[in-house]
């Protein structure tokens, strides 16, 4: 039997992860496993897709790992409301318990990173013979990190519409779409572990670039006897990012695992045993309403998604495809997707939010260049919709979000299968593949609408004499933009020349009117996609009408993605009646899908690629 590294998706206590572990010759007990405990918030989003890189690594040097997400938070259950610190840190007790159970471990490593970092050392108290700690840009001191989270908010875009709330206030924060209960943030500013007593066992301390408390919290601990080790951390900012650039800090992850190994001993000579309190795991997350199952599915099985159905009740035939955008996975901005697939299914409404390669827990295969635009995403849109009929359902309307607009139109156009669509702030129509992702994030910056309206938002003028906004920059895109809409407004007198952008933008929509295909175009009234709208249909996209059922809905107060509170409530019900109509429309014709009957075979403990592709 050959050696490989897999992963198994697992359900433990309403929390959603991964094990990653060695399979076939090397399979079977080992010494020490890692829990990995995740970020919080947008700091989650930023580092998934390395934290599953990390993992890779550690179950490739023999130490199985698992990563997971809290409940309230990614895949886990509750729709956030309820987060909590101490549920946090049981949350990571039980996946010790859960690592251990299914990989027969000795001794547990708990490491984290950012507010992981510190649920990592407060839950290392309840878990048994904890071999060591690892502590990646921990935040040991809560109330310097929710001043820095708040202070951040309160400067950026968001805050114009979900204002920060003043610290004493009963009101959530709003980062990103996430939101931090206030009874949560007293929680993290209370936390103070810049004097926490020196651990018994050995120590991995990697601090942020200026952050000094780790630093002397390592030499506290040295003095009181601990086996302490500190790391640079070169490549943080890189990775600590938006995914639509940032890249996983291969460095660092290299040292950790090479850590980690060197701590463990022979198989031989440390017994291994399980949890005295067991934790039970299933292949499925239900609620009232819904129910939902990983699976793993096109070419390879190397895409990921989580299948959402209506728990008790028949499903309607039209089901809905969740691509995200290049700025998240397929949790959706804030886990948008997530609360969206579970309001479609208390609906009678299924779901399928993926990954495309590359980003998410989908890994990247040999395809090495960024997944914005690429044109393999419309064949992984296809398989998308290949799972989706395997499952039941015959058609489907396509979601997405900025350059995830882009694939939902694309895949849309390629089969004919996707019966509606809901493109969301879509900011190019023809895409000139090759094009450099990194040159569209600098050009794509706000409408002059946006930025007279950031002008009444105190924290933009704070940026703006920090020298943090990049006003040369903001006035070069606006004056080529006003150049170009110029000059296209002198062509619109005209009809497009054949094969211009105009031309093809305009056929795209003929097709899919042809189709009968119920689009649903919706913008921000600031978003800079309306450019492009303006250039091929129109001002606010007036020609639009000229293919129905195609529409276009603008939204007003709302940010680029969907974030603030009232606008990602319209954006939900836009989705849900755009669903509704294209059943009514496209799937009377078809038998409704029974509802899903889960398997009652027990979960499968060994972590092969194989027994995933079993249990997806």
């Amino acid at each position: 039997m050959t050696e490989r590294v897999g992963m198994t998706p697992v359900y433990f206590d309403g929390c959603f992860g991964w094990i990653h572990a060695r399979s076939g010759a090397a399979a079977g007990a080992t010494p020490a496993g890692v829990v990995l405990c995740p970020a919080f918030a947008q700091e989650e989003v930023c580092t998934h897709h390395g934290m599953m890189a990390l993992a890779d690594r550690l179950a490739a040097a023999g130490v199985p790992a698992i990563r997971f997400d809290y409940r309230d938070t990614g895949d886990g259950i509750g729709d956030g409301d309820g987060v909590a610190l101490d549920r946090l840190v049981a949350d990571a007790r039980s996946a010790a318990a859960v690592l251990r159970d299914q990989c027969g471990v000795g001794a547990i490593v708990m490491a984290g990173v950012r507010l992981g970092a510190a649920v990592a050392l407060l839950a290392a108290d309840g878990v048994d013979d904890v071999g060591a700690l690892a502590l990646i840009a921990p935040v040991l001191s809560g109330h310097a990190f929710l001043r820095e989270t708040r202070a951040s908010a309160s400067v950026a875009s968001l805050s114009g519409l979900d204002p920060v709330p003043p610290a004493d206030s009963d009101l959530p924060l709003n980062t990103n779409g996430f939101h931090w209960p206030a009874a949560f943030q007293r929680q993290v500013a209370g936390i103070d572990l810049t004097g926490a007593p020196a651990p018994a066992c050995p120590a991995l301390l990697i601090p942020a670039r200026g952050d000094r408390r780790p630093g002397k919290l390592a030499a506290t601990w040295r003095d009181a006897g601990a086996a302490v080790t500190e790391l640079p951390f070169p490549d943080y900012e890189g990775w600590m990012q938006d995914p639509t650039t940032n890249q996983s800090p291969a460095a660092t992850f290299a040292a950790i695992t090479a850590w980690v190994a060197g701590l463990t001993p022979s198989p031989a000579s440390v017994p291994t045993r399980p949890m005295a309190t067991s934790v039970p795991i299933a292949l499925t997350l239900a609620d009232h309403d819904w129910v939902e199952e990983p699976v793993r599915f096109g070419p390879g099985q190397v895409l990921f998604g989580i299948l959402c159905r209506p728990r008790s009740i028949a499903a309607a035939p039209v089901a809905a495809l969740l691509l995200h955008e290049g700025s998240t996975h397929h949790i959706g901005n804030g886990r948008a997707y997530v609360r969206l697939a579970r309001r479609l299914a208390a609906e009678g409404h299924a779901s399928l939010r993926m990954d495309l390669t590359g980003m998410g827990d989908s890994p990247a295969g040999e395809n090495t260049r960024h997944p914005h635009y690429d044109p393999e995403r419309i064949a992984e849109g296809v398989a998308g919709i290949d799972r989706l009929a395997e499952a039941g359902f015959a058609r489907v309307v396509a979601f997405g979000l900025c350059s995830g607009a882009h694939t939902a139109l694309q895949v849309t156009l390629a089969d004919p299968r996707v019966v509606g669509n809901v493109v969301l702030n879509l900011q190019k129509f023809i895409w000139h593949y090759g094009d450099d992702i990194r040159v569209a994030v600098r050009d794509n910056k706000r409408s002059l609408k946006g930025y007279l309206r950031a002008m009444r938002n105190p924290g933009e003028w704070r940026r703006m004499f920090a020298g943090e906004a990049d006003l040369p920059g903001i006035a070069r895109v606006l004056a080529k933009r006003s150049w170009t809409r110029a000059r296209h407004a002198a062509r619109s007198l005209l009809p497009p020349a054949p094969g211009s952008d105009t031309a093809r933008a305009r056929e795209q929509m003929r097709v899919l009117t042809d189709r009968r295909v119920h689009t649903t175009l919706v913008f921000s009234d600031e978003d800079p996609g309306l450019a492009d709208l303006t250039m091929q249909f129109g001002a606010r996209g007036r020609r639009i009408a000229g293919y129905a059922p195609a529409r276009v809905v603008m939204l007003d107060q709302a940010d680029h993605h969907f974030n603030g509170t009232a606008a990602r409530r319209r954006f939900i019900d836009i989705a849900a009646a755009t669903l509704r109509q294209a059943n009514e429309a496209h799937g009377s014709d078809l038998p409704p899908v029974a509802p899903f009957a889960p398997s009652i075979e027990p979960p499968v403990a060994g972590p092969s690629r194989a027994r995933t592709r079993a249990v997806a």
